[in-house]
């Protein structure tokens, strides 16, 4: 058992997918979300993190310097993270 199988992968939903690609991202912004996503891959239940609803593996947070939210869902049978949305300010 290697110490990866910890990490919960983390895929981009479609709509997240093309708004990281929009060139009026900056690279700052980027980066930001980037490192957001990898701490959602080492503990999906990050602090900070609020349940949305009464489904537990719903999830939201705010993106670090005030750049937006973010919402994913953990799916624990595949142990997989779907970023579902990203809304930067």
């Amino acid at each position: 058992m290697s110490e990866d199988d910890d990490l919960w992968p983390v895929l981009p939903s479609e709509m997240v997918a093309d708004t990281l690609a929009d060139p009026a991202v900056s690279a700052e912004v980027f980066s930001t979300v980037a490192a957001l996503t990898v701490a959602i891959c080492e503990n999906p239940w990050l602090t900070g993190s609020n349940q949305l609803g009464a489904d537990p593996d719903w999830r939201e947070i705010l993106i670090a310097h005030g750049y937006g939210i973010a919402e994913y869902r953990i799916n624990r049978d595949d142990h997989q993270v779907i970023l579902t949305r990203i809304v930067l300010f």
